[in-house]
């Protein structure tokens, strides 16, 4: 099926797509700033079970364990592996320290195998925050064309995007958009477009607690 583009608040049922297990969840902007994607895998109480259902750049839970032979230290091993869930369900990205020079494409991938997401997740929360945001001043006002795009990894057909065109002229964390698991076991994604103020910090306070 052709690219739908989604509203804020609107879904995308992805049940309708046959046999969909594994997805790509892009996170794209037009630089200016250096931006981090990362997702929480809620429970229904809207709250992360463990450390390890945060996968950002910086998690100690990784596609790879650490091994002092192959990666020498902790900082390569973080900056070669990328973070994964407590299921294994949402594999993140690695971290690119490329400049955020004006009018440069920037993205960070996500990848979800929905097989494979504990029964007990009701949620995944995808968000983008902007590194050092707070004591830099930079804020997503200074961020051009940010959108979430769900894309079957399989076929490489991208099946919807959001365009975030809100205004977060004060914001530096944004949560982009959400998989919703229904009382059927049905996934759909959600655009949200939500703004926050406190960086990954202020994430981290509202769904770790």
């Amino acid at each position: 099926m052709g690219r739908f583009n989604l509203n804020k608040g609107q879904t995308f049922n992805l049940s309708k797509e046959s046999g969909l297990s594994k997805i790509k969840v892009e996170l794209g902007w037009k630089s200016g700033a250096d931006l981090d994607a990362c997702a929480f895998l809620l429970g229904s109480d809207g709250m992360i079970q463990n450390n390890a259902d945060f996968v950002f750049y910086n998690s100690e839970n990784r596609e790879q364990p650490f091994d002092r032979q192959k990666h020498l230290n902790k900082k390569n091993w973080r900056a070669m592996t990328r973070p994964m869930s407590a299921d294994g369900s949402v594999m993140g990205s690695i971290d690119d320290l490329g400049d955020d020079d004006e009018g440069e494409d920037a993205s960070e991938e996500m990848h979800v195998d929905l097989n494979k997401v504990d029964p007990s997740v009701t949620e995944i929360v995808f968000c983008v925050t902007i590194y050092n945001g707070d004591t830099k001043g930079t804020t997503f006002g200074s961020v051009r064309n940010p959108y979430i795009s769900i894309i079957n990894e399989e076929s490489d057909e991208e099946l919807c995007r959001y365009n975030l065109n809100e205004n977060f002229s004060q914001e530096t964390a944004v949560v982009a958009g959400s998989l919703l698991c229904d009382e059927n076991g049905d996934w759909n994604f959600q655009a949200t477009g939500q703004g926050y103020m406190g960086g990954m910090q202020g994430l981290i306070d509202i769904y770790a607690g």
